[in-house]
């Protein structure tokens, strides 16, 4: 039975059992189709803004208290104008939210932002000695 075709249009090679499990869920074709593209472009975003050191500090910090741009510059180390395109990634990704407070805006975490610095807080890499 023929599976599919990789890149080097070579017939995929696939373990039996695999194989089964294709079978129970409608084939190859099924399997690829199934993927939530959409959701993967959001996951994709959000993964994006997160791979930023300087944005992981802001929301770290941001867990503990509520700031103003002149604390996250002073954290961050980054100028004013450098700190504002670092909060509005993490804001178009849904992360934080900005409150105007007379002169100030306060920033804080969204309840997403909330559950991914919860989520991150919990994972431990295994290091390799």
């Amino acid at each position: 039975m023929l599976w599919g075709y990789g890149v080097n249009m070579k017939k995929l090679e696939i373990p039996e059992e695999v194989k089964k499990e294709l079978r129970e869920k409608g084939g190859w074709s099924n399997v690829k189709k199934s993927l939530p593209l959409k959701e993967i472009k959001e996951v994709e975003k959000v993964m994006k803004v997160l791979s930023c050191d300087t944005r992981l500090r802001i929301l770290y910090a941001l867990s503990e208290q509520r700031m103003c741009v002149c604390m996250l510059t002073e954290l961050t180390g980054c100028s004013y104008s450098k700190c504002s395109y670092h909060l509005s990634k993490l804001k178009d990704a849904g992360l934080i939210k900005a409150t105007r407070k007379g002169n100030y805006l306060i920033y804080s975490l969204t309840p997403f932002g909330r559950s991914i610095v919860r989520h991150f807080k919990k994972y431990k890499p295994e290091v390799k000695k």
